[in-house]
């Protein structure tokens, strides 16, 4: 589920025009509620993409636009149907960071020159004038002969034998905007009690996670 599409909002309690609600088992009447955003005293501008509504006397505003605005990091966890919003951590080494604002800081929808100024420059770049997809690759504590040509495919057998910490694979359509990731790593380099995390962000939002031994 697109987290963007999920219809929610932090209610906010201040005194609008009054609404009519309108009920009809799961769905409501709501109204576009024209309203601008002050973060600390800094005006921001809606996205277009974003809508505010007006229900029954409250604002029902977009949570990931106000989330990041806050500079706090959000994402839709599709299995338990939860919305995850966290402070960024301090007092983390750098590839604790990165896995950090992967998870909570990429979205479908991000371009290109977002992603870039997040998490830098990928290690390798195929753009799409060959009419295939373009992908990037991002390669994470790689050893300094680490070598791995494929753009399709996580590199699971490198990731095992500790050759590299974590990779990640992005997906974009032919707009431009970030499509789907795939991204893999372990919870470090060495054969003990070595742990492998995945991480799966879908074209509709969705996302997946697992652990293996």
């Amino acid at each position: 589920m697109n987290l963007k599409k999920f219809v929610l909002g932090l209610i906010c309690g201040i005194g609008l025009t009054a609404t009519t609600a309108v009920y009809a088992s799961d769905t409501i009447q709501a109204y576009l509620f024209p309203v601008r955003y002050e973060f600390n005293g800094q005006t921001k501008q809606l996205d277009s993409e974003y809508t505010t509504l007006n229900y029954n006397g409250h604002a029902y505003v977009p949570i990931r636009f106000v989330a990041e605005s806050l500079g706090v990091g959000i994402r839709y966890l599709d299995k338990d149907k939860v919305i995850s919003i966290m402070n960024e951590p301090t007092n983390i080494d750098g590839f604790a960071k990165k896995v950090w604002l992967i998870h909570f800081r990429l979205n479908v929808g991000n371009d290109q020159r977002y992603v870039k100024e997040l998490i830098g420059e990928p290690v390798v770049e195929r753009t799409n004038e060959d009419n295939q997809q373009a992908v990037w690759r991002y390669d994470y504590m790689a050893t300094q002969d680490y070598q791995y040509g494929d753009l399709s495919n996580i590199d699971f057998e490198g990731l095992g034998q500790g050759k590299i910490r974590g990779q990640l694979l992005i997906n974009w359509s032919n707009e431009g905007k970030l499509e789907k990731i795939q991204f893999w790593y372990t919870s470090s380099v060495t054969d003990v009690d070595r742990k492998t995390y995945s991480y799966i962000l879908n074209q509709d939002g969705s996302t997946s996670e697992a652990m293996y031994e």
